[in-house]
């Protein structure tokens, strides 16, 4: 039987001399483990659209185990994402939180079209990544069923409160009062839960030029990487543990001699492989969380 979907490829890995073993995520089927048979010869026309992260038209046939694919038409690459260490790692992150949740040949629309948007922005120059990325942790929360509680008190129900804490068993938010009912709940500033609800209720394009304090996003991201960790029964995510070499990497003058570049192009290289394997307001200049907090 053949099947046509269009997809994203979140891994492309060998398989054989000349095929590749590709996990999609199909807009009809939700995961989809296919072998593209010869793509991996120098004139096949399947290669430039069975890269990662490409969104390409496929027509598959359904074998006993295993789909094949018959025919390839790219529709979009998101080749920037291959040029920046920084944004091929965070890529990286949202194809390994996008593998959590999908299952086999089980559509997941509101998912399908959250991952299409963050790699479409990811992709733009202009886009402030840190904040593109607190964004869809939030978004990606709700479209796995376990949005974050973050306008009441989990226990009590309480709104009026000036000391929030962010507690991953209760799901959400804790006031002062029950704090002592939950053992490892975080401490949420008022800037940080205003932040948090902010981008929860906007899209990913309307806050993509948003500019947040750096204080801000260590805050918010260390609540989400725990509330993410915690649901999803993992002890760490694989791909955020580049991130520190990436940022050294960054960090390099262009003036450093030649084997420092050579560093830089291995590790390059090596990041590619292991892809495979309102404030609070819309100006696009304003800093959120800049004053420090009283």
């Amino acid at each position: 039987m053949l099947i046509n979907s269009d997809a994203f490829v979140l891994k492309s890995r060998k398989y054989n001399e000349a095929d590749s073993l590709l996990v999609l995520f199909s807009r009809k089927m939700g995961r989809i483990s296919a072998v593209a048979k010869g793509s991996r010869r120098a004139k096949s026309q399947m290669l430039a659209g069975i890269q990662p992260f490409c969104y390409s038209h496929f027509l598959l046939y359904q074998g006993r185990s295993m789909y094949t694919v018959n025919q390839v038409d790219t529709l979009k690459t998101f080749y920037p994402l291959r040029e920046n260490y920084r944004r091929l790692t965070y890529a990286s992150y949202l194809v390994e939180l996008v593998e959590i949740e999908i299952t086999e040949e089980q559509s997941h629309p509101q998912l399908f079209n959250l991952f299409g948007k963050a790699l479409s922005l990811l992709s733009e120059e202009t886009t402030e990544i840190e904040t593109l990325i607190r964004s869809f942790e939030l978004h990606y929360m709700t479209a796995c069923g376990y949005e974050p509680n973050l306008f009441h008190c989990g226990h009590c129900q309480k709104r009026d409160e000036k000391k929030w804490y962010f507690s991953h068993p209760q799901g959400g938010l804790v006031c002062s009062h029950c704090y002592s009912k939950e053992q490892d709940a975080l401490r949420i500033s008022e800037r940080g839960l205003k932040l948090a609800r902010y981008l929860q209720m906007k899209s990913l394009p309307d806050v993509q030029h948003l500019k947040i304090h750096p204080r801000l996003n260590e805050e918010l991201q260390q609540i989400n990487k725990a509330y993410l960790l915690y649901h999803t029964g993992r002890r760490q995510f694989k791909s955020l543990r580049l991130l520190p070499r990436v940022d050294e990497l960054m960090s390099i003058p262009p003036s450093r001699n030649h084997d420092k570049q050579s560093e830089a192009e291995s590790q390059t290289h090596r990041l590619t492989e292991e892809v495979k394997f309102d404030t609070f307001n819309k100006d696009e200049d304003k800093t959120i969380g800049n004053e420090q907090e009283e």
